[in-house]
């Protein structure tokens, strides 16, 4: 691509250990530098799918360093705005693993969600704890244990905990 671009096709699943759940599907693309984008659908399957629109930079303390920092927004719609989320990890760590297609990581997080029906917003702090393998060359799958609501590190309630699953397919 002229542009140094890697494109992949991504499905995701947050379940949440009090029976909610997301998922979502769609094209991923990440050009060089930290910046990217995905365009996508997601659902509840309670209710109508919405669509999705991510903005993601991800850029290394240093080069080759495992060590990162993260923003992600994230729109969901339908006919209109429903919520924005603003999502930053400041220390994200990825360590690779000695055959080179697995990798654990740790994300710690702060973020924002304005929910436009309501006019307001929500803040939370969290972090996901998981593990990457590269099943081959453009087959990834992620498996992610996540703790919402670290703000009160005391309420381990079930809406605080998901387990999450991504499946990635690089596009030629």
């Amino acid at each position: 691509m002229p542009w140094n671009t890697a494109q992949n096709l991504t499905v995701s699943t947050y379940q949440s250990a009090d029976g909610s759940n997301f998922t979502t599907a769609g094209f991923d693309v990440k050009f060089k530098g930290g910046i990217g984008a995905y365009l996508g659908m997601g659902t509840d399957f309670k209710s109508d799918a919405v669509g999705v629109i991510d903005f993601k930079e991800s850029n290394p303390y240093s080069k080759g360093s495992m060590f990162s920092q993260n923003l992600r927004i994230r729109s969901k719609y339908d006919e209109r705005f429903i919520s924005t989320q603003v999502r930053f990890s400041p220390c994200t760590v990825n360590v690779p693993l000695e055959n080179g297609k697995t990798s654990l990581y740790l994300n710690p997080h702060y973020s924002g969600t304005y929910d436009y029906q309501k006019k307001e917003w929500k803040h939370t702090a969290g972090a996901f704890l998981g593990v990457t393998q590269k099943i081959n060359n453009s087959l990834s799958l992620s498996a992610e244990v996540q703790r919402y609501n670290l703000q009160d590190i005391t309420d381990n309630s079930s809406q605080n905990w998901s387990g999450n699953v991504i499946l990635s397919v690089k596009l030629p």
